[in-house]
């Protein structure tokens, strides 16, 4: 059996603990992988870095080290695969990978690209164009010690290098599917750390229109996570507080309580707003683990387009159209289970999301080579 790694170097506190969704995605590959290889995960301290006036320069020089000093010590000299998830890319990290080459030339590395094309740093200030200069130099010198890279958009390739493209997934085991009660109230969720591409303004627009023009159905939305200040005033301006609940961030079984109340899952409204026209996000997969339906303009990789429990807006910024929501939504829901619909809803996207399934192509690719 193959032997190798997964290297997970996280940047951001956020990234790591028992309620991060990158950590547990990590670890869900992991296991994955760990179905065909012995693989095993090597997950590194958050980066830090001394905050002295000398070191906010040092870190913006050509060739130092932006992040993290990478050191390679041989711990790989045997593996026959590593499996890098996306780092922050500099010198120092080009280094430690041409070190791992040399120390074992027959190592296989395979590195993921969660997102792809990416904006590294925020061109806002010129302090931070250094570390986008850094980055854009930097992925491209590290590409050369790289055997494949995995994305999720299907690209062939990145920096020059083959890709193998997957689907994003999800470890389904974690998430039992809730028994839900009939009623006549319609509620939606959002889950995530907002910004302005996920485009949930757009939802709350279209609320606001909907009850203005004499709308009666009772929609709840709970939007999760920390909102994006204008969400909080179009919700106040719109006279939507018996509509929309903004939860804040939630985890564990606060969390799950909420998900058990909704029936529908709002993806991504504003792909368009940095060319997103394909979805494969995480809470794609974690809806349907949930057994909801999906509310989304960017269509969902592993969906049909005809799919009854996919409600399509437009590719652009134009209010969700609530009645037209509506009338699907009842197309899908009236004279049925809720609980009947959920299952198949759930059944569908472990079939084709499980991480079992979609991480198998990367053992398929080490095991052909």
């Amino acid at each position: 059996m193959l032997k190798g790694y997964y290297l997970f170097a996280p940047v951001e506190v956020g990234c790591v603990g028992p309620e991060s969704g990158v950590e547990r995605k990590v670890r869900a590959q992991c296991r994955a992988l760990s179905l065909y290889t012995d693989c095993e995960l090597k997950m590194l301290p958050v980066a830090s870095y001394p905050h002295s006036a000398l070191s906010r320069i040092v870190r913006r020089l050509p060739g130092t080290a932006a992040w993290r000093k990478w050191k390679y010590s041989g711990e790989f000299h045997d593996a026959d695969f590593l499996y890098i998830r996306q780092v922050y890319h500099d010198a120092s990290f080009t280094r430690y990978l041409r070190a791992i080459r040399r120390d074992n030339p027959s190592i296989k590395i395979i590195y993921e690209v969660p997102t792809y094309p990416y904006e590294t740093e925020s061109r806002d200030s010129l302090l931070k164009w250094p570390f986008v200069i850094k980055e854009r130099h930097g992925c491209r010198a590290a590409a050369r010690y790289i055997d494949r890279i995995v994305t999720f958009y299907g690209q062939e390739k990145i920096w020059g290098v083959p890709c193998l493209q997957l689907m994003n997934g999800f470890d389904f085991s974690a998430v039992e599917l809730p028994k839900r009660e009939p009623s006549d109230t319609i509620q939606v969720i959002s889950v995530s750390v907002s910004a302005f591409w996920h485009g949930y303004d757009r939802f709350l627009e279209g609320l606001h229109r909907y009850y203005e023009n004499g709308g009666t159905e009772n929609i709840v939305y709970h939007m999760v996570g920390t909102p994006l200040p204008e969400y909080t005033q179009m919700a106040r301006a719109y006279g939507l507080k018996e509509h929309v609940v903004l939860h804040g961030k939630q985890h564990g079984d606060a969390l799950k309580a909420i998900y058990h109340e909704c029936t529908v899952g709002i993806d991504v409204l504003g792909g368009h707003r940095k060319n997103y026209p394909i979805s494969s996000s995480l809470k794609s997969r974690e809806y349907g683990a949930y057994g909801l339906s999906v509310l989304t303009s960017s269509p969902i990789d592993y969906l049909p387009s005809d799919c009854p429990h996919q409600f399509r807006a437009p590719y652009d910024d134009s209010p969700v159209d609530i009645a037209a929501f509506l009338e699907q939504y009842h197309r899908l829901y009236d004279g049925k289970d809720v609980n009947e619909v959920a299952a198949d809803i759930r059944e569908f996207a472990k079939a084709h999301c499980d991480m079992s399934i979609t991480m198998k192509p990367v053992a398929d690719w080490l095991m052909d080579t």
